[in-house]
């Protein structure tokens, strides 16, 4: 048989593919050398096979591929034949070989017949296919390149159109937040002003500078000025974001004593302390003063002691800590709280994000404090870190730094 072949193969190359555009000659010496019922020659694009040659072959249209079996044509080793007998819905049996151009895949050639082929067929088919590679790369190489150059620049023409189209929705996001932000920013203002009276004027009702109140009626109004209070302080924290989002917020340096700063949030947070019987025992270093912003840094220190004290039991301690190492202020808060998994210690630094199940009583809250809390720190130069483990507590690490 490999006799036979051999004189057969020497056919190939008296033939001209110029002067045989339709490849009838190649198919006609092939038919000689191994029988087949039909034939035909695809060329390989990036999401097809193209038919361009056949003998018998009733299939015209391109043929679809994914890119696992586009991936696996490039693997020479693999038998594709099962996946085009599924590919073209045959029973027949198929052998099928890739044409190469220096060791580049451009496309497969395959026969088609009922009985199956045997080894020696497969070896000489794949002489015959180096042979017919040789023979149609002159003709049709400039093709294939044109056809693959053409997808190449179909892809970048697509894929700068879907550039342009997401730089153009990103425009609009950015358009869209900024009207978001400002319209939060104007609501906020516009919230503040009744709140502040609500707030004045409840805490005159219970100084009782209009008259003396009986014991419900200070109920109602100490009420009434922590539920403000509360309130105002949660439109702080979205007016604090919408600032943060938009780039529009500023540090206004001063000589800062934390000292200081942190008697003054343990008297804010005196209120809820004694609600909660829970005692804020401090442990802090004397003279820390430092550059940063005031406010801004007494509103770090207050979200993360206030959650503290917001999250820790009934009758326990909540310990703050400050100290000084080298060039770098440290200040820790530890609770005796539920804790938190490992899983969210970044998840609590994000946007209204709230660990589940943190307490069993509920509290409202933005969900906002820590996140404003760690880009103000950011400002600063500074980091916030975390280390909880569930049913041990919390404790944030504040690194802000010192300059002496």
């Amino acid at each position: 048989m490999f006799k036979n072949a051999v004189e057969k193969i020497n056919k190939f190359y008296n033939i001209d593919m110029a002067q045989n555009p339709h490849a009838d000659e190649v198919f006609e010496v092939l038919s000689e050398i191994i029988s087949f019922d039909s034939a035909a020659i695809f060329y390989l694009s990036p999401n097809s096979l193209t038919l361009e040659f056949g003998k018998n072959f009733e299939r015209f249209e391109d043929i679809s591929i994914e890119d696992g079996l586009y991936s696996k044509i490039y693997k020479y080793n693999d038998d594709l034949s099962a996946d085009f007998k599924q590919i073209l819905d045959v029973e027949s049996e198929i052998i099928i070989q890739r044409l190469l151009v220096k060791n580049t895949v451009f496309g497969v050639i395959l026969l088609i017949r009922q009985d199956k082929f045997s080894n020696d067929e497969r070896v000489i088919f794949k002489t015959c296919t180096s042979i017919i590679s040789s023979l149609i790369k002159d003709m049709e190489l400039s093709k294939v390149l044109k056809m693959q150059l053409q997808a190449l620049q179909s892809g970048i023409i697509q894929t700068n159109k879907t550039c342009e189209s997401i730089k153009e929705q990103n425009k609009k996001i950015k358009e869209n937040e900024k009207l978001q932000n400002e319209f939060i920013a104007n609501v906020s203002h516009e919230l503040r002003t009744p709140l502040n009276s609500i707030i004045g004027f409840s805490e005159l009702l219970s100084n009782n500078l209009s008259g003396e109140l009986n014991p419900k009626q200070s109920e109602y109004v100490e009420d009434i000025r922590v539920a403000s209070i509360r309130l105002l302080g949660m439109i702080n924290e979205v007016l604090d974001i919408s600032k943060i989002e938009s780039h529009t917020v500023k540090l206004n340096y001063s000589e800062v004593d934390l000292n200081f700063l942190i008697v003054e949030v343990c008297n804010i947070l005196k209120p809820l302390c004694d609600k909660k019987e829970v005692k804020i025992v401090q442990n802090i270093e004397k003279d820390v003063i430092f550059c940063g912003d005031y406010i801004k840094i007494q509103q770090v220190i207050f979200n993360i002691l206030g959650n503290a004290v917001k999250f820790s039991p009934v009758g326990e301690d909540v310990n703050i800590s400050v100290k000084t190492i080298a060039d770098t202020i440290i200040i820790k808060i530890k609770d005796k709280g539920a804790g938190i998994e490992k899983k969210y210690h970044k998840k609590i630094f994000n946007k209204f994000f709230q660990v589940p199940d943190a307490s069993s009583n509920k509290q409202a809250s933005t969900g906002l404090g820590l996140s404003i809390a760690q880009e103000f720190v950011k400002l600063h130069d500074g980091i916030v870190e975390v280390n909880s483990e569930p049913n041990k507590g919390a404790e944030f690490i504040i690194k802000l730094p010192y300059h002496g």
